[in-house]
């Protein structure tokens, strides 16, 4: 019971600090009347719905970043370049792309963070099959996608069940 406890305690402090580093980030130093209640009561409802902290392998982190990091590069240069010459090709697309990981945590988070690289926007997750919008279904958008999928997947310790 006593470990229970601490274990509850514990997670429920990983998300008030998530929360309020959230609000920093998005926010900056403005908006803590609004932010500090929302980080309060984001980490209260995680608590109730007694929603783990979720345990992450944060030495694969630093080579999620790098990915990320260079990925945001390309689809900046991407929309520079489209935007200089509007010639460029298009071909806008709904595809289907079937998931490797059927962690719901990496879905949930590859969801979210595939439309910030370049020409792809997520829609929705439905059995493990991941729904996007594409810029041009002409460009290679699949390997960039699954290669953001395995870096999540070894974030979240699940690269070996994926």
């Amino acid at each position: 019971m006593e470990d229970s406890l601490v274990t509850y305690r514990r997670d429920g402090l990983y998300w008030l600090l998530a929360s309020v580093l959230l609000w920093w980030l998005l926010a900056g130093h403005a908006g803590w009347y609004l932010g500090l209640p929302a980080a309060l009561l984001a980490s209260a409802l995680a608590i109730r719905l007694h929603l783990p902290w979720p345990r992450l392998h944060w030495r694969r982190a630093p080579g999620l970043l790098l990915f990320f990091a260079w990925q945001l590069w390309r689809g900046g240069w991407d929309v520079a370049r489209r935007a200089v010459h509007p010639r460029m090709p298009l071909d806008p697309a709904w595809v289907k792309l079937s998931l490797d990981c059927r962690n719901p945590q990496v879905q949930l988070l590859l969801s979210a963070l595939v439309g910030l690289l370049p020409g792809t926007l997520a829609s929705h997750v439905h059995k493990d099959c991941l729904h996007l919008h594409v810029l041009d279904q002409q460009q290679p958008w699949q390997p960039v996608v699954r290669q953001l999928e395995r870096h999540l997947a070894a974030l979240f310790g699940e690269l070996r069940r994926c």
